[in-house]
């Protein structure tokens, strides 16, 4: 009996110096860089992301008028007080979904009416049509419609991208030149004037017309 219960102690004890050796090479395994640095990132982007709404000074910084019309467009340059410039951004979106939306229709029927006609090249050229207002047109012609407004509805999908863009650049640098000194002490004037030149040899004057350029520099 005794024997049993000294095997059980030994075995309670060697598990138990496992666990202890165990918790110590946790505590002594330095912490993962990685997700900590992950983690400090998103922490980071997530005050800055909340920075948007709470800034409220008169001239925005730059990077969170780029970040404003990210967002939303059209943000950017409410802050910059332009707001004559929102209803022109949103409309040039309203008018580029438009485009797109005309030329995808156009894209789709077109398709399914070549899809149609190379599905049946058995039948005549007059009763190989899909919908009746392209009966008796040639083939290729319907091929090169197709062609045509998809490219257009692809272009239109770059110039959605490329206005996005023009919008966020646009209101960094309207953000960017709200501080650019263009006072009458940081400038320059041209005006015109009259030289009159003197000779000491001839004694001779004649009146000269001239432009003067004045910098200004002073603070």
């Amino acid at each position: 009996m005794l024997k049993y219960y000294f095997l059980v102690l030994f075995t309670f004890a060697m598990l138990q110096g496992k666990a202890q050796q165990e918790d110590s090479v946790r505590l002594k395994s330095p912490p993962s860089t990685k997700s900590d640095s992950l983690k400090l990132k998103a922490k980071k982007f997530g005050q800055e992301i909340g920075s948007l709404f709470k800034d409220s000074t008169y001239l925005q910084n730059t990077r969170k008028a780029a970040l404003r019309s990210a967002v939303l467009p059209g943000w950017g340059q409410a802050r910059n007080h332009q707001w004559w410039k929102v209803p022109l951004i949103y409309g040039g979106f309203v008018g580029i979904g438009l485009v797109y939306n005309f030329n995808n229709k156009y894209y789709k029927e077109f398709l399914t009416e070549s899809q149609f006609r190379k599905a049946n090249q058995n039948l005549a050229q007059i009763d190989r049509y899909k919908f009746p207002q392209y009966q008796g047109i040639p083939d290729q012609q319907i091929y090169s419609a197709k062609d045509f407004y998809r490219r257009n509805r692809d272009l239109s999908l770059y110039g959605f991208i490329a206005f996005y863009g023009f919008q966020i650049l646009d209101s960094y640098v309207s953000a960017k030149l709200a501080t650019f000194d263009v006072g009458d002490d940081l400038s320059f004037r041209i005006k015109p004037s009259i030289y009159i030149p003197s000779y000491a040899s001839t004694g001779y004057a004649a009146p000269m017309p001239m432009l003067t350029l004045k910098l200004n520099f002073n603070k």
